[in-house]
């Protein structure tokens, strides 16, 4: 009677973990550039909502808050505090203008999982284009990252 083989020779699994291992060295880069795309996602969408949420502000006294909190708060030049949280692992820094074309704000935000410079922070406004945070920021409204 002849004894058939049976399992696998140590050679055929060595060459089966060298081809996941090499297939595993060109995903992750992938991966990386894909989570910080979805951060700097995140990010933009945490300044178009605090826009939303300045305008509400904005409507209801008058004025932009100076800065965010988890409660509401009216105050005068600035010292509002407008209603907002930040997706984790983001900051975002809210900055009431106020100049000779009228009352505005700028905000940015960062995020320690982005490690490109050309995009780690990003902008956004509201009043004149010299409110803006960034040159990289044209537009009222408008997210942009730098």
């Amino acid at each position: 009677m002849k004894n058939p083989r049976r399992g696998f020779t140590i050679i055929e699994l060595l060459a089966v973990i060298a081809i996941i291992g090499i297939l595993a060295t060109l995903a992750l880069p992938r991966y990386s550039l894909l989570r910080q795309r979805a951060i700097i996602a995140s990010m933009k969408t945490d300044l178009k909502n605090l826009a939303t949420s300045q305008e509400g502000f904005f409507s209801s006294y008058h004025d932009y808050a100076g800065g965010i909190a988890l409660v509401e708060v009216a105050g005068p030049g600035g010292g509002g505090r407008v209603v907002f949280r930040a997706s984790p692992n983001n900051t975002v820094v809210v900055t009431r203008r106020d100049g000779p074309t009228g009352v505005g704000w700028s905000a940015t935000v960062t995020n320690p999982g982005v490690t490109d410079p050309s995009s780690d922070v990003c902008g956004v406004f509201a009043g004149d284009l010299s409110y803006s945070p960034n040159a990289a920021v044209t537009s009222a409204h408008a997210p942009a990252c730098y």
